[in-house]
């Protein structure tokens, strides 16, 4: 006889899709809000110039988009890869719209330059979470 086990596995076909991204975007989304109120915090009270921005922003961006794409391949079964990038690119669209939405929206070389590394940061966790199952 076969016993039917649970998996700790999104359901298949679009519910699982969206299940699956959202897993991993919304603690992204949580933590890059959390580190950018700390950020905050540090420029307000103490003498960290504001030349510590640019370089946080990129940081937390690449830290987010691996969490994301970690998260979300975690719940896949194959093409971890695939989710991760997936996973990034749907999180770096919401910092972007957040980003761009009360200003003109430029695109700078620097926003190019933290989206590529999005990307290939989510695609490297979608990597790691789908070889690193329980």
């Amino acid at each position: 006889m076969f016993l039917k086990t649970t998996t700790n596995q999104a359901p298949a076909g679009n519910k699982g899709v969206l299940y699956g991204i959202l897993y991993g975007l919304i603690p992204a989304l949580f933590f890059t809000a959390a580190a950018f109120l700390v950020c905050a915090v540090l420029l307000t009270y103490t003498d960290i110039s504001e030349s510590f921005i640019a370089p946080f922003s990129l940081a937390i961006t690449v830290i987010s988009s691996f969490f994301a794409g970690f998260k979300t391949a975690s719940k896949a079964e194959k093409k971890g890869i695939l989710w991760g990038a997936l996973s990034a690119g749907v999180y770096i669209a919401v910092v972007l719209l957040i980003i761009m939405l009360p200003y003109s929206g430029n695109i700078s070389l620097f926003r190019v330059l933290s989206v590529g590394l999005s990307l290939v940061s989510g695609a490297i966790g979608g990597i790691l979470g789908i070889n690193t199952k329980k």
